[in-house]
């Protein structure tokens, strides 16, 4: 399947996506909307775009089983 069109990613997405802590990914996701407002865009607490989170970590490409197999690794507290 190809790319996903999600708009957003959630702090849960991310971790899982990731494999890092709950609150290191909270920091990157305050750090990506700071740089977001800094450009002018509205941003919600919480979410960072998907678009700007895959322009951000250069090379990933991510798919909706991607996003589905990183949503289980929080559920099932398989991550830091």
């Amino acid at each position: 399947m190809g790319i996903t069109r999600q708009m957003f990613l959630s702090v849960a997405e991310i971790q899982g996506l990731l494999g890092m802590s709950k609150s290191y990914c909270y920091e990157l996701v305050a750090k990506l909307n700071d740089e977001l407002e800094k450009m002018d865009k509205i941003v919600i607490p919480g979410k960072v775009p998907t678009q700007f989170f895959l322009e951000k970590f250069y090379g990933m490409e991510l798919t909706d089983e991607m996003l589905e197999e990183a949503r289980k690794r929080v559920t099932e507290k398989r991550v830091v």
